[in-house]
């Protein structure tokens, strides 16, 4: 089952409705250009949970291949559920995948990865910085967890552009200058790996004691993205319209659970993708500052499942209106905004209840019943907030606000969440702050729908955040900032025997992030460490509350990377964490579906065991050629090199009586090479 479903999971989230300048010609002062941080209007300097990186910071990482938004899982307080990062799940604070809010200055994304996980939707030129905010976050977010913003790197009309080819996929970007004060930026990326991969890699899975039972690729995993901006910008107003689409696709058949689970064998065939246009207004004047954006999003899913005809397709439209104003005036920054989203979402379904939602455990799909769905979701929400960073002193601020919203979708209405964050600088390098704050959202869309869960649910899960920082400065290129929180977690649709859900489950997170940075002439250091105990209620019929997948205590990661004089730089990336929890089987019980006999697995007390330890080194080299009016940067990386000595465990095996019978290893140390010709 564990293959199964870990490559099924990126392709049916879509199946839920989510209501909620890089010059390549590098000289000093351009490298200073890449390496300068963007402040917005709401950002609290020194406030808790407040993670920053510039692009450059974020591609001289190792483990990213090439890719800046994959830095994101190097901060503390962002644990992943595997060893090898690719593709796994990201839990933050104990909040789970869907609680965290990505998207590019509020333009919203339909997913962040592709498939695997090798890389985001979004191009590295396209990326100014990015700001992961982690807990006791400002008003104009609305996730419940966390969020991580990108900041999108608008065109200067530099006529320069790059061309890359890299070991799975090839992309290119290119920054025009149209007229006077119009520029256009334009990137594309495809992957190749489907081409090759066949004479390369026969199976999946297999089954060590039955070799006819495996999983095999029909079609090989293949994406595409592409971004646009195009930018003018009179006086003190920018005008751009923004773009981005993405696309993935495989095809796989199995028969690896003939025995273990009849129904789920047979075609896995996926393809979805999404599209989002925005027109964004920003206005910098002398007393205020303005952003309105109008964007529109289309997602489609269209997912074949198994030998039983399975199938989900859906098609999602949502129109979102969002703006803020920002005032300067003496010794206060108020900020007032309003955001609309408007969702339509035609849905149709015939597939086993347990393949859709984000379940605790792994259901067999012969024990769920059929479930047929044809009905078209519409749906409103409706926001407004408003704060004020208010400077009390030179050492003291205080940013304090509301968020009010409301929704039609049935009967879940409305809600105010407040949220305070105050910051004490001390004169000799120490501060310190904390944040307090509520935070809502709609539970999974799945769960109140007819079919698969309660369509009366109409609880609003929500979570309190209790975040505190420790900064101390030790000179300008080091520092160190501890940030212990606590967040509880309420009114959580959580499995009901006769309901399927109700929305009544409670939750806490508690734990500390410790960040020490140095950074001297040519060399970074960054060590990040994590702990994290988070727990859940799992049932009505039961208030304990359990540890979970998000519940990884102890992460250690240890980032440097130096320049030497001839061009040449090195990277590495030093990880360790807990294993994650996991919920053993005890015994199993027989079972028949459609005349066909199984085994059903007994489990015991839940996520009441842990995977071993994990470790893993990522090593990146590059040399960068310079030449009149373009460079040539060669890169060879490798992502999780102790897998050729010592590979870590990621899940046991069962066999066909579910006796443990073998591992399942992490996938090997993954090479990866890039050739990057700037112009």
């Amino acid at each position: 089952m564990k293959t199964i479903y870990l490559i099924l999971t990126p392709f049916l989230l879509l199946a839920e409705v989510d209501l909620g300048e890089i010059n390549v010609n590098v000289n000093a002062s351009e490298e200073e250009e890449m390496d300068f941080l963007v402040q917005k209007e709401s950002f609290l300097p020194n406030a808790p949970m407040q993670q920053q990186l510039t692009t450059k910071q974020a591609l001289g990482m190792a483990g990213t291949n090439g890719d800046p938004v994959k830095a994101i899982k190097t901060l503390a307080g962002i644990v992943s559920t595997t060893s090898n990062d690719e593709g796994s799940d990201i839990y933050i604070h104990g909040s789970k995948p869907r609680e965290t809010e990505f998207s590019i200055n509020h333009l919203p994304l339909g997913y962040v990865f592709h498939v695997g996980g090798i890389h985001s939707v979004i191009a590295p030129e396209a990326t100014a910085q990015i700001d992961a905010y982690l807990g006791g976050f400002d008003t104009t977010y609305g996730s419940m967890g966390a969020v991580v913003d990108i900041t999108p790197n608008y065109p200067k009309g530099s006529n320069e552009g790059r061309i890359h080819l890299g070991l799975y996929d090839a992309d290119f970007a290119y920054d025009v200058k149209l007229g006077e004060n119009t520029s256009l930026f334009l990137s594309g990326r495809r992957s190749y790996f489907d081409l090759f991969a066949a004479k390369i890699m026969d199976n999946l899975d297999e089954d060590e004691n039955d070799k006819n039972k495996k999983t095999t690729f029909t079609l090989f995993p293949q994406y595409y993205d592409a971004n646009l901006i195009l930018s003018h910008n009179m006086g003190d107003h920018t005008f751009s319209l923004e773009a981005i689409t993405a696309q993935d696709q495989m095809k796989l058949n199995t028969n690896i659970n003939e025995t273990k689970d009849p129904v789920a064998n047979g075609k896995i065939n996926s393809k979805y993708g999404f599209t989002t246009l925005g027109a964004r207004w920003n206005y910098m004047g002398e007393n205020f500052e303005s952003m309105t954006l109008l964007s529109q999003m289309k997602s489609k899913e269209d997912t074949e499942l198994f030998d039983d005809d399975f199938f989900i397709k859906t098609s999602t439209t949502s129109h979102k209106l969002y703006h803020e104003t920002v005032f300067d005036v003496e010794g206060h920054k108020p900020l007032i905004g309003m955001e609309i989203e408007k969702i339509d979402a035609p849905v149709k379904a015939h597939v086993a209840n347990g393949i859709v939602g984000d379940e605790d455990f792994e259901p067999l799909l012969s024990d769920q019943e059929v479930v047929n769905f044809n009905k078209t979701i519409k749906a409103s929400q409706y926001a407004v907030f408003a704060q004020d960073i208010w400077s009390i002193s030179d050492n003291d601020h205080l940013r304090y606000g509301l968020r009010a919203w409301k929704t039609d979708f049935q009967k879940f209405g409305s809600g105010i969440d407040p949220r305070v964050a105050y910051v004490h600088d001390f004169s000799d390098g120490w501060s310190s702050s904390l944040a307090v704050g509520r935070y809502s959202q709609l539970p999974s869309i799945t769960y109140a729908l007819d079919g698969f869960g309660n369509p009366l649910l109409e609880a609003t899960e929500y979570s309190n955040h209790y975040a505190f920082n420790v900064t101390k400065k030790f000179d300008a290129k080091s520092s160190l900032v501890v940030e212990p929180y606590f967040k509880t977690f309420d009114n959580l649709a959580i499995e009901d025997n006769t309901k399927n859900y109700e929305g009544v489950g409670k939750g806490e997170a508690y734990g500390v992030d410790v960040t020490y940075r140095k950074k001297l002439d040519k060399f970074d250091m960054i060590v990040a460490y994590t702990f994290v105990k988070a727990k859940r209620q799992l049932n009505t019929n039961n208030t304990k509350q359990y540890r979970f997948q998000g519940d990884i205590p102890h992460t250690l990661q240890v980032n440097a990377s130096y320049k030497f004089n001839n061009n040449w730089r090195i990277s590495s990336l030093l990880k360790y964490n807990s294993g994650s929890p996991y919920t053993p089987i005890v015994g199993t019980e027989d079972a028949n579906s459609n005349g066909k006999d199984y085994k059903r697995p007994i489990y015991g007390e839940a996520y009441s065991k842990r995977m071993p330890s994990s470790y893993d080194l990522d090593i990146q080299i590059g040399k960068t050629f310079h030449y009149a009016n373009s460079s040539l940067e060669v890169v060879f990386e490798i992502m999780n090199i102790n897998d050729l000595f010592k590979p870590n465990i990621e899940e046991y095996r069962y066999n066909d009586d579910y006796e443990r019978d073998g591992e399942y290893k992490s996938d090997g140390f993954l090479p990866a090479f890039h050739l990057t010709y700037r112009f």
